[in-house]
């Protein structure tokens, strides 16, 4: 009995030691991140007056840095391609957390899926796990039922994910190239797209929404007014015709306590596919006309005063 202690003793020593050794994927894994966003603001390095959340219509049709250089006030984009409005909720509060409170939210929202179930728009987790060395990070994953809460505070092992070994620098890529304001516009069309115009629209319904997705959007709209902070919904641009029914329903769920931005439907350029990437995106040169009405609005309604 005395032997099979010491081997389970012994056993148990020789695992917490090799354990540690997996330390080192932990600290080396943020590194070699080429977005570095995120942690960023769980170290308290996005302090801008202005701030950009959403999705890929967030985060390639507006540009911080045109925000900036027009309005005389900081500007960050942190929005993320493929992320949903559980992950914007998330970006919110850990903004909130860490950081100085902007004067302005602008909140890009994905027509017709922010609140319906949808495989294109996720809550980005792969965007979580090479920052697992700060505890902040580690708590949101056990929240989430993707980590233990009393092994993966033990053991490094218990807190990795596959994605850490992969200690090699990443790079960008021609379509997720990441500015210095946050933004990701792209200069380039997509090959092969389909420009023929969608002769129907699908009536929106919001009988086949998620509960938690309309919470989560709920929760922005009560950070911001706890911090004082004016949310401006924005609906991007789309190359087809958009029902009105979902901007009825964000009308809805807002109250109307919160301003929409409006882009100039009668402007040719968003029927025209010169200044599209694809059907749900534009290209630089239309995100820069995009920021500016945006920035237009500021001025306009005196959101920065």
């Amino acid at each position: 009995m005395k032997r099979f202690l010491k081997n389970i003793l012994i056993f148990g020593l020789l695992f917490f030691l090799i354990d540690k050794l997996f330390i080192y994927f932990i600290v080396v894994s943020p590194q070699k991140e080429v977005d570095k966003r995120l942690e960023l603001l769980v170290n308290g390095k996005i302090n801008k007056e202005i701030v950009i959340l959403g999705s890929s219509r967030g985060a390639r049709n507006i540009i911080a840095s045109e925000i900036e250089k027009k309005t005389g006030h900081t500007a960050y984009n942190l929005a993320y391609p493929g992320s949903d409005i559980e992950f914007h909720e998330f970006v919110t509060r850990t903004l909130l957390k860490f950081n100085k409170a902007p004067k302005v939210i602008l909140l890009s929202v994905d027509y017709p899926m922010a609140f319906l179930p949808n495989s294109i728009l996720n809550f980005r987790l792969d965007r979580l796990y090479p920052l697992v060395k700060y505890s902040y990070i580690n708590n949101e994953l056990i929240d989430r039922g993707e980590r233990n809460i009393i092994t993966s505070n033990l053991f490094a092992l218990s807190r990795m994910n596959k994605t850490n070994f992969d200690i090699r620098q990443k790079q960008f890529t021609a379509l997720d190239t990441l500015y210095d304001d946050g933004s990701m516009p792209i200069s380039f069309q997509k090959e092969n797209e389909d420009w023929t115009p969608d002769a129907t629209t699908e009536k929106y319904s919001s009988k086949k929404e998620l509960a938690i997705k309309v919470r989560c959007f709920k929760k922005i709209m009560a950070l911001c007014r706890e911090k004082n902070i004016k949310l401006i919904i924005v609906q991007p641009p789309l190359f087809d015709p958009m029902d009105n029914g979902f901007r009825l329903r964000l009308e809805q769920l807002t109250h109307n306590t919160v301003p929409f931005f409006d882009y100039n439907k009668q402007n040719p350029i968003y029927s025209d596919k010169n200044y599209f990437y694809d059907r749900t995106h534009l290209k630089r040169n239309g995100a820069i006309i995009f920021t500016d009405e945006i920035v237009q609005y500021l001025k306009t309604n005196n959101t920065l005063n």
